[in-house]
């Protein structure tokens, strides 16, 4: 299989894990009531349209991801893929992996994300792929890339190796 092109990003984090919550207890303890859902966010209205979010992405930069199950960070480095990092700096600086889910994840291989919570931001950006950059780093351990289904397909839709 041919590597595919790295996006220029190494995770500094690895996932932590989140310590257990610490609570106290009353004499007549009451049952819990359900927690309440969080109400669903909004999302930036310039991400309806992929073709104005075309910033150039500092040389390097880092991004916190932080999930259900600790935080991690991303470091990208532009000159490794600088399209990819492009478009990566634009989604992070839209909030365009808010409330994103972790969809694939192959234990000792690779986790993917990468489609937005929102269904109509996910549609136009599916629509909107970025054309390739040369190979300049490999799909090792702890790099990230993005999924792709053949040349200059890349959209969203990232992999932690």
């Amino acid at each position: 299989m041919k590597k595919s092109f790295v996006l220029g990003m190494v995770v500094l984090l690895g996932m932590a894990i989140v310590a257990g919550t610490a609570w106290t207890q009353t004499e007549t303890p009451k049952p819990a009531a359900p927690a309440p859902k969080p109400a669903a966010r909004s999302y930036d209205p310039a991400l309806l349209h992929p073709a104005t979010l075309i910033a150039k992405a500092p040389e390097t930069f880092d991004v916190r991801f932080a999930t259900t199950k600790g935080e991690f960070v991303v470091r990208v480095t532009r000159a490794w893929a600088p399209r990819g990092a492009d478009r990566f700096y634009n989604l992070v600086k839209h909030h365009f992996y808010d409330d994103a889910s972790f969809f694939r994840v192959i234990s000792g291989f690779m986790v993917q994300f990468g489609i937005s919570a929102h269904p109509q931001v996910a549609r136009v950006w599916n629509a909107a792929p970025i054309k390739d950059d040369p190979v300049k780093q490999s799909n090792t351990r702890g790099m990230i890339t993005y999924a792709m289904a053949g040349p200059n397909t890349r959209t969203t839709q990232v992999f932690i190796n």
